[in-house]
């Protein structure tokens, strides 16, 4: 066990070259993403949210859809929250009262650019998630770690 990990903690620095390296994409080139791994959304050229999915692809259409709601577009509902200085509070509420805001949140995504490297392995893909959540300081702005 205790080899499994350190081999994955050695592949973080080099999956961050690869990353940081790999071209920056507008949100609509979401098709180009690789199938899984990690992402990070940029906001004029500053790493802004750092994610994981084994649906990537999809993962980075939903997070700017239009019609996505705030099951799927959790980024841009934390966005929101922020421009209403409404950290805490139902997120169907916020959602139902604030439909104009909520979209122009998913636009301001939609207007943000993404990097990508491909994990295919759970393992890597979590602690890279992390690790470039701190490399690229998302933290804890928008990358908080709470659970729910």
């Amino acid at each position: 066990m205790d080899t499994i990990f350190w081999e994955a903690v050695e592949k973080m620095k080099p999956l961050m070259y690869e990353l940081r390296g790999s071209e920056e994409r507008n949100w609509g080139d979401y098709i180009s993403a690789p199938r899984n791994g990690v992402y990070v959304l940029y906001e004029k050229g500053n790493p802004i949210y750092v994610g994981r999915s084994n649906n990537m692809r999809n993962r980075l259409r939903e997070h700017g859809a239009a019609s996505s709601d705030r099951n799927s577009a959790t980024f841009a509902l934390k966005l929101l929250r922020e421009a209403l200085n409404e950290p805490k509070g139902r997120a169907e509420d916020i959602e139902r009262d604030h439909r104009e805001e909520y979209r122009q949140q998913r636009e301001r995504v939609r207007a943000m650019t993404f990097r990508a490297v491909a994990i295919p392995d759970q393992l890597e893909q979590t602690l890279f998630e992390t690790y470039a959540i701190i490399e690229m300081g998302t933290a804890p702005k928008y990358n908080d770690f709470e659970t729910h």
